[in-house]
């Protein structure tokens, strides 16, 4: 059996292996479903183009960049309309970042930064846990992100203030 480490959990967050992680973005994922017109929910996923994790001391920080220019629900229109200035506006805005400093691995929530369509805003990401083994970083989070805060449409059009994501980063050692 691999030799496997959980925070949070009852193991310790030093037991993490210290160092900096490239995020593997074949094995990761980042989910969605957000109310459409308040009845029925939409769900998709964004691809991840690039990111990177450190651990050390207890902490955790990274930053990732997901696909905004290829999000994607199963409807071609609808995907479309997301990518457009209405929305995420992907012609000028390709990309979302993602970006957590130095946050304690022990705790639940920690801060996040997101960044859509050039605007930076505060969420409390929710970490589910994050293990190490089999040469490999695992981390499961989620957020309730409301997106009022960014340029696009409000929810009187259709989509739902709040969107929930769900993310599964797989990550290994820098260098491998």
């Amino acid at each position: 059996m691999p030799d496997i480490h959980s925070v949070p959990s009852n193991s310790s967050p030093d037991s993490i292996p210290a160092g900096t992680y490239v995020v593997d973005t074949a094995r990761s994922a980042v989910t969605f479903r957000a109310k459409a017109f308040g009845v029925m929910w939409v769900r998709g996923h964004f691809p991840i183009r690039d990111g990177s994790i450190e651990i050390g001391g207890g902490k955790l920080a990274g930053t990732g960049f997901l696909a905004a220019d290829e999000i994607s629900t199963g409807l071609a229109p609808r995907d479309w309309h997301l990518r457009s200035s209405h929305y995420l506006h992907t012609h000028e805005h390709p990309t979302i970042r993602v970006a957590i400093d130095n946050s304690d691995l022990s705790d639940e929530s920690v801060p996040c930064e997101v960044t859509v369509r050039g605007t930076a805003a505060p969420v409390r990401l929710q970490l589910r846990s994050v293990e190490a083994g089999d040469g490999a970083l695992e981390l499961v989070a989620d957020v309730a992100l409301d997106r009022t805060v960014f340029p696009m449409l409000g929810p009187w059009a259709g989509v739902s203030r709040l969107v929930h994501l769900g993310i599964t980063i797989v990550a290994r050692p820098g260098g491998e």
